[in-house]
């Protein structure tokens, strides 16, 4: 079940870049930048695997839907860091809230991710 190992890998790799988003304003930023690329690159195997799967339509869409948050969450991030740099604040805070939400909406996503890859038993055909 390698689908899966990679949607608990971008699990554990968000917790990750929440978990090193308090060393923001340290000299240990830079751990954010290393999760959020792992996070892209697992984000790319993820939509990979998806598309060479056998999985029925809705395991397969739940799980390319998990693949474009987790790249939109990259996305964000990486706006939100170029408006943190840059001092638009106005523009890092709505940002910040798109974040939040696309964040949320992973979550929901690894969920029903994780449970529809159990009851159908997703396989790698690859």
């Amino acid at each position: 079940m390698l689908i899966q190992k990679v949607v608990i890998g971008l699990a554990v790799i968000y917790v990750m870049t929440f978990v090193s988003g308090f060393l923001q304003a340290t000299p240990f930023n830079f751990l954010n930048y290393i999760f959020f690329v792992l996070l892209l690159i697992g984000a790319i195997v993820l939509l990979n695997l998806t598309v060479k799967s056998e999985a029925p339509g809705m395991t397969k869409g739940i799980l390319f839907l998990t693949g474009i948050s987790t790249t939109l969450l990259f996305i964000f991030f990486v706006a939100y860091e170029w408006s943190r740099l840059n001092g638009y604040h106005d523009l890092e805070g709505s940002i910040e809230g798109l974040l939040y939400l696309t964040t949320l909406i992973f979550w929901i996503l690894v969920v029903a991710s994780l449970v529809l890859i159990r009851k159908v038993g997703v396989g790698n055909s690859t």
